[in-house]
């Protein structure tokens, strides 16, 4: 019988020691390169979420980001995600080319600390705001288009009235000069009559190419923007709408004449127009950004500029943006306004490509 101490039962242990070791060592290997295969898929996926996500420990540092720890830009209403402190909700940004985008913050606790994820939600909030104004504007619309047609049968009476009242006093200077005045008062109103009843129409846009660069500078000619307020037309030769020319060169007109009004005590008078191509539903867009050095709109102000006989400059119809909007949700397209007191404005116009 062997003895315990037998070196040949010695060499036969180690060499199952080995054998086991060595299978160990290859499982080892294995599971290293699955773990590392999967870490590397995990990282992908999270790379390629369309949101961004922070894991904070318990006194906020970072452990983790699927991206950049410092955004760039500035966030309008508070920290940054990754900072305590920062709310969560409907959040402002603003990046580096001063676009402002729409945020949505949402902060998971963890056993040790949180998880902070940012969603980007520009788009929907854009299109919910300007699918409510359009609503709001419709209702007016229709209240505004039968007070318009009470109104237009008298006037058409004053006008006439008014315009023989003017022949017959052609030998009486003085008369003559209060009936021009009685026959310029009605024809401002029939002109705001006529503007009421464009708004509330329904609009049937027949779409077709438009060349931007051109277009624009068709369009400051035709908006009498002056000569000593600085112009810069950056669209690429390359930018085309696919929209109604009429109605658009009505947008960009009342545009340009707002902001030449917003600058009239400018010191450096600038009107800047930049497009960028984005694509949208799987469908090729040229986003117009207009931008003036004029005296901005105040917050509290912002959100009524689109109603219908509601003017920041005292006087005029009102309805310039409120038709410009009815134009632009017509052809399916956005316009969002940006603004800072004191810095100027900026006029967001997107539109279908020609493809």
């Amino acid at each position: 019988m062997p003895s315990p101490t037998d070196p040949s039962q010695l060499m036969e242990a180690f060499a199952a020691f080995t054998a086991a070791s060595e299978q160990l060592q290859t499982r080892y290997e294995m599971l290293q390169k699955q773990l590392e295969l999967l870490q590397n898929e995990f990282q992908t996926v999270l790379e390629a979420v369309p949101f961004a996500i922070w894991v904070l420990g318990e006194n906020g540092e970072l452990r983790f980001s699927n991206r950049p720890e410092v955004l760039p830009g500035t966030f309008m209403d508070g920290p940054p995600p990754w900072e305590q402190g920062s709310p969560d909700g409907l959040r402002r940004f603003r990046d580096v080319e001063g676009m402002e985008h729409f945020l949505e913050q949402e902060a998971r606790p963890t056993k040790e600390g949180q998880i902070v994820i940012l969603r980007n939600v520009t788009e929907q909030h854009l299109r919910a705001q300007q699918a409510n104004r359009e609503e709001r504007l419709q209702a007016m619309g229709m209240m505004a288009a039968e007070l318009a047609h009470e109104i237009r049968n008298p006037l058409g009476s004053l006008a006439l009235f008014a315009g023989m009242l003017v022949e017959d006093l052609q030998n009486t200077p003085e008369p003559l000069e209060l009936a021009k005045k009685i026959q310029e008062g009605v024809q401002r109103l029939n002109t705001l009559v006529t503007n009421t009843l464009t708004f509330s129409r329904d609009l049937n846009p027949k779409p077709s190419t438009i060349q931007l660069k051109s277009f624009w500078e068709e369009a400051k000619s035709a908006a009498g923007v002056p000569d000593n307020l600085e112009w810069r037309n950056k669209i690429p030769a390359s930018a085309v709408w696919y929209a109604d020319p009429g109605l658009m060169r009505q947008v960009a007109v009342n545009l340009l004449q707002n902001a030449v009004r917003a600058m009239e005590n400018s010191p450096k008078p600038k009107i800047s127009i930049v497009a960028s191509k984005e694509s949208i539903d799987s469908k090729p867009h040229w986003h117009i950004a207009l931008e003036d050095t004029g005296c901005g709109i105040s917050k509290d102000v912002l959100p009524r500029i689109f109603d219908p006989f509601y003017s920041t400059f005292g006087i005029g119809t009102g309805l310039g943006l409120a038709v410009s909007h009815r134009i632009i949700t017509a052809h399916k397209g956005l316009l969002h306004v940006e603004s800072e007191v004191g810095q100027g404005t900026t006029i967001r116009l997107r539109l279908r490509a020609c493809e």
